[in-house]
């Protein structure tokens, strides 16, 4: 009876063990997808976001008509205030999306997002900026 205990403990110890090592990282859930905005209106444009291992790319499709942009990004576990370069593609998990844009129209855009929530089809956004919430889908 005892053996048959410990064999038991055992296996479930593996089993724990293997299902711990298999998590997939935030990193390895963003990339190669196309997260698309959650949107109450039909009307409204369509916003998508894709992830590589250091840039995110934005598109906007309005009226047929597509814009996009793309952003250097690092994953933090705290906000941060300046934009550090050699994080970019070097960190696997976080809670903070820090993005920099050094150049558009004349300006340059630093962004802090929380990852409220993250699975491989549902990924919550919030803007540290504007407190706004998105929601997106994986496609």
């Amino acid at each position: 009876m005892k053996r048959k205990i410990k064999i038991m403990v055992s296996l479930l110890f593996l089993f724990m063990s293997y299902n711990a090592g298999a998590q997939q990282t935030t990193m390895q859930k963003l990339i190669n997808k196309t997260w698309t905005l959650v949107s109450n209106n039909a009307n409204e444009c369509l916003y998508k976001h894709q992830y590589t291992a250091t840039q995110l790319i934005e598109s906007v499709v309005c009226q047929e008509k597509t814009t996009s942009g793309n952003a250097d990004f690092y994953l933090s576990n705290q906000i941060e205030t300046t934009f550090d370069y050699s994080k970019v593609g070097n960190v696997t998990d976080g809670k903070y999306i820090i993005s920099f844009v050094p150049e558009m129209n004349g300006h340059s855009y630093f962004n802090v997002d929380e990852i409220i929530e993250i699975t491989d089809t549902y990924f919550e956004l919030k803007s540290l900026k504007s407190n706004f919430v998105f929601k997106f889908h994986a496609q």
